[in-house]
């Protein structure tokens, strides 16, 4: 009986002893299934931050990418408004060549005119230019001068704009003596010194009626009326002699497309709003007009 007691104890000792191993394999075992869903929760916070992170990422380069399109585009639109830019600030070279040689002309006839009689110099004649042939090579150079700060001005003064095409108008009276050259300026004072518009904006109409026009005879003409119409917009209107033949109106209207159109983009880019009028008008006249807002 005793010896049956010892093995009974024995058994049981040996039993708790694995109980207790068994016990603790399994607070192993939740300790590991303990780590083992921290890691998992780690990994899911690893996964969803690196996804986060990837999609700020993605983001921010399609920002960027949104960003190097516009200045993209925005530095194409700049260039194409320099091209156009250019197309209008410019003076016919054609044009610049006959002041030029009328210039050096009249500059030979004048000197000519003096003779000279017991050393004392004297002049005979007249003129036959109303504009001094010196006067007219420095209004060249300040037009010149003009064209070319257009390019890198973004405004002027319609004051200062309109100087400049006074100086152009004489030039061409000096070419044209025969042309009656008027301009009607309705504006205030205060509103050409205050208004900005675009450098030469006015420079292609008067280039234009040079071209095209007829300003030969005695009854030829450029007439420009500036004025603010009844819908309180800028109206800067050209009319001029043209040839009587019809079939050079026509061709007129045909070479001086490029001109016109490369003021249409000029247009188009800073004053979408505005209107351009081109027509021919009765008794040998053409009219050209631009009508854009005074803000």
């Amino acid at each position: 009986m005793s010896a049956q007691l010892e093995a009974n104890k024995t058994a049981i000792a040996s039993y708790n002893k694995q109980m207790q191993k068994l016990e603790a394999t399994e607070k192993q075992l939740a300790n590991k299934h303990t780590e083992l869903f921290k890691l998992n929760t780690t990994l899911e916070d690893y996964k969803q931050k690196f996804y986060s992170t990837l999609s700020e990422k993605e983001k921010e380069i399609a920002k960027q990418k949104e960003q190097l399109n516009n200045q993209k585009n925005a530095y194409e639109r700049y260039v194409n408004f320099k091209n156009v830019e250019l197309n209008n600030t410019r003076l016919g070279a054609h044009f610049i060549k006959n002041v030029i040689s009328q210039i050096y002309e009249d500059l030979e006839q004048t000197d000519s005119n003096y003779k000279s009689f017991l050393g004392i110099n004297y002049k005979f004649g007249k003129s036959k230019s109303k504009v001094p042939p010196i006067k007219a090579l420095k209004n060249i150079f300040k037009l010149l001068d003009y064209n070319v700060s257009a390019l890198h001005r973004e405004s002027t003064t319609i004051e200062e704009e309109l100087s400049h095409i006074s100086m152009f108008l004489e030039l061409i009276q000096y070419l044209k003596p025969n042309a009656k050259i008027n301009i009607d300026d309705q504006l205030k004072k205060a509103q050409k010194h205050q208004l900005k518009i675009k450098p030469t904006l006015f420079f292609p109409f008067v280039e234009n009626a040079l071209k095209h026009g007829s300003l030969n005879d005695e009854q030829s003409f450029i007439s420009i009326v500036l004025k603010e119409n009844e819908n309180n917009q800028l109206s800067y209107c050209l009319v001029n002699s043209a040839e009587q033949k019809e079939n050079f109106i026509n061709q007129a209207s045909q070479t001086s497309n490029f001109g016109l159109n490369a003021l249409q983009q000029l247009l188009n880019a800073y004053y979408p709003n505005s209107k351009l009028e081109h027509k021919n008008l009765p008794n040998n006249q053409y009219l050209s007009e631009l009508i854009i807002s005074l803000n």
